[in-house]
């Protein structure tokens, strides 16, 4: 990647040639799952990779709305057992955003302890994600 396609960071989505990461940190620290959820297209498609959902049966969310929904069963329930389960913290690290484009992770820390590692990397288009694949991995009890 060029450097000269990296823009700086912009708190503003409104601007389609702004960037999201900060935005995208700021919404998640506050672990407003509604706000992080706006700021994908209103068409946009979520892709999840897990130990659960393999490449071959990867679990799709589509539209802005399925995308709020699955944002919070994923984020606020156990993956295996289902149970709810409380967010003490969520941390974006390592992002970089190009014109049409946007990679970050985020380290989600729980009440118990236990940590989830999400990796995103997705197309935007309008100021806002289109497509999002995100690979998740976290600590087994």
């Amino acid at each position: 990647m060029r450097m000269e396609n990296v823009r700086p960071i912009s708190p503003s989505v409104a601007d389609p040639s702004a960037c999201l990461v900060d935005t995208i940190r700021r919404a998640l620290a506050k672990k407003d799952l509604d706000a992080f959820a706006d700021l994908y297209a209103e068409r946009a498609v979520l892709e999840e990779l897990s130990q659960l959902d393999p490449p071959s049966h990867p679990h799709l969310a589509e539209g802005r709305e399925a995308i709020n929904e699955r944002l919070h069963q994923e984020i606020l329930h156990d993956p295996v057992s289902g149970w709810a389960r409380q967010l003490a913290s969520i941390e974006v690290t390592d992002a970089i955003e190009t014109d049409d484009a946007i990679a970050f992770t985020e380290v989600r820390t729980y009440a118990a302890g236990d940590k989830v590692i999400a990796q995103h990397l997705a197309r935007k288009a309008d100021g806002r994600i289109l497509r999002d694949r995100v690979l998740l991995v976290w600590d087994s009890q």
